[in-house]
């Protein structure tokens, strides 16, 4: 049985905030998505968990390994695009939100869908305009939620580094096509590979945590879970019951300083961010909207929150310290080291409440 503490530092090694990966692949391979609807927030994640420069990172973003498409819980992450069958799998066959809606709109939403993969296949680049017009006239919320469905039943992708939701390409431009239809057995065996990706980028976790950060409900992942029984272990903390990967081992270094990107995987991946802070530092982290903050994470322990912006000719950084000011000299490393991966200029910092 673990203890809360060795649970936090199990999670902190795993997503490389102790140790960077060398690879962003591998980086990606952990994580299984980036929260993607804004584009820098997503590059400074990918920098601050793998060891490359500001300009690696972008050009990562460009290859087409990597796509943009809607998943977890219908919002716009980063995946391998060898993972898009596993999310097709998973996601794409199962009836949501989208299909109520156009149901009640009485949009045809598979005609609408077959019209815009025929669209696809015709042309490398395709515009919102162009899928809009396909649609036709419907909701705001109906056309997003199309155009989502279009992407998790594996037909369409966003092009990864656009920092909009304007333009679009065909899975088949990708290379290796081959058409996807639902069957029980794979998408099951899709369920259980998420859920083991899941644990083992993220466990020691609950289902609830799991629960969260896919967006499915108990019912739909119930079978998965009774596959993998022989391969987890059940322990409860103070009346909590999680669920590990069996074999985790506590690793024996603390993480001195980590500093987070906005809604980082690593933070949002779990129903209850309270494991790394407070409650009171929780509602200063997240806005009224649901935006998460980018954290400052020292000693096991969520300290305060930063940003970054350009002013002029300087890197201007701001800390704000949820308590007491705390490694400073550590974390004037970290913001260095992320200037210096940028571009040479200077940076200052600003601190706020001390």
């Amino acid at each position: 049985m673990l203890t809360q503490n060795e649970i936090t530092q199990i999670r902190l090694h795993k997503l490389g905030m102790v140790e960077k990966f060398d690879d962003p692949r591998r980086f990606m391979y952990q994580t299984i998505a980036l929260q993607s609807q804004n584009h820098q927030p997503a590059l400074v994640n990918l920098l601050q968990h793998v060891a490359m420069t500001w300009e690696e990172a972008g050009r990562f973003f460009e290859e087409k390994s990597v796509i943009k498409i809607w998943a977890n819980r219908l919002t716009l992450h980063t995946f391998l695009a060898e993972d898009w069958e596993m999310v097709y799998r998973v996601f794409g066959t199962r009836t949501n939100i989208v299909h109520r809606l156009c149901q009640k709109e009485g949009a045809d939403l598979e005609a609408i869908l077959a019209e815009m993969d025929r669209l696809g296949r015709r042309q490398e680049i395709i515009s919102r305009k162009e899928l809009e017009a396909i649609i036709g006239d419907y909701s705001s919320q109906v056309t997003s939620g199309i155009i989502a469905q279009a992407t998790i039943q594996g037909s369409l992708y966003l092009l990864p580094s656009s920092d909009g939701i304007r333009n679009y390409s065909h899975r088949m431009r990708l290379g290796n096509y081959e058409e996807w239809e639902s069957d029980p057995v794979r998408n099951q065996e899709a369920m259980v590979r998420l859920i083991r990706r899941y644990l083992s980028g993220y466990g020691p976790a609950t289902w609830k945590d799991f629960r969260h950060w896919s967006g499915l409900n108990a019912g739909e992942i119930k079978a998965a879970t009774l596959c993998l029984a022989d391969e987890l272990d059940t322990f409860e903390i103070e009346g909590e019951s999680y669920v590990a990967l069996k074999g985790e081992k506590v690793p024996t270094d603390a993480t001195r300083v980590f500093l987070t990107g906005k809604f980082d995987q690593s933070i949002i991946a779990y129903k209850d961010p309270t494991w790394i802070m407070t409650e009171a530092q929780r509602k200063s982290a997240w806005t009224v909207n649901g935006h998460c903050s980018a954290i400052i994470i020292a000693g096991n322990r969520a300290v305060g929150l930063w940003k970054y912006e350009w002013k002029k000719d300087i890197l201007l950084f701001t800390i704000s310290y949820f308590e007491e000011a705390s490694f400073q000299v550590e974390i004037k490393q970290e913001l260095e080291r992320f200037a210096s991966r940028i571009e040479p200029i200077p940076a200052e910092i600003k601190y706020v409440g001390i």
